[in-house]
């Protein structure tokens, strides 16, 4: 009887064997289409690894954040706004969220609330020359001239190249 069964079963963890290394598989293209520089393929890609769930928990608010930039790129600031509000819900040291909610804020012309994420973003991570910068060109958006020459001026002490592409 016991033979029987396993000689039944057999057949379904061969099958179930095979499909498990084509769903990894499937996960690693989707988390690489979800760091596209397309938006569109990154939030179809982010979304559906979202969706379906089984995303570990350390990835998934990278990957909610990587939606929320593809968003914002495409000047989708409410969503993006979502996005980032759930990553920081998921992981609230996850700096890269602070900075990009800032980015929202900040393209909305909320400067205030996009300096109190580059703030919490800094204080986070210090030696962020990015947060730097954007706290730096927030600054500016409120004419506070003096704040913004001196986060830019230590960003640039941090990383002489930042804002030199979109940063």
């Amino acid at each position: 009887m016991r033979r029987r069964f396993l000689a039944a079963l057999w057949p379904l963890l061969a099958v179930a064997a095979l499909y498990a290394p084509s769903r990894a598989s499937a996960d690693d293209a989707a988390l690489a289409q979800c760091e596209s520089r397309d938006p569109d393929i990154a939030i179809k890609a982010c979304s559906i690894l979202i969706e379906r769930g089984g995303v570990d928990i350390e990835i998934l608010p990278k990957v909610i954040a990587q939606r929320a930039g593809a968003y914002a790129s495409k000047f989708d600031y409410d969503h993006a706004l979502k996005d980032y509000n759930h990553a920081i819900k998921l992981r609230p040291e996850f700096w890269i969220a602070y900075d990009g909610r800032g980015l929202a804020h900040a393209n909305r012309l909320n400067f205030e609330l996009a300096i109190k994420d580059y703030d919490q973003a800094i204080k986070l991570k210090p030696d962020s020359a990015k947060a730097y910068y954007h706290r730096g060109l927030a600054k500016f958006g409120l004419c506070d001239i003096d704040g913004a020459d001196a986060d830019i001026m230590k960003a640039r002490e941090i990383d002489p190249d930042v804002g030199d592409n979109a940063s």
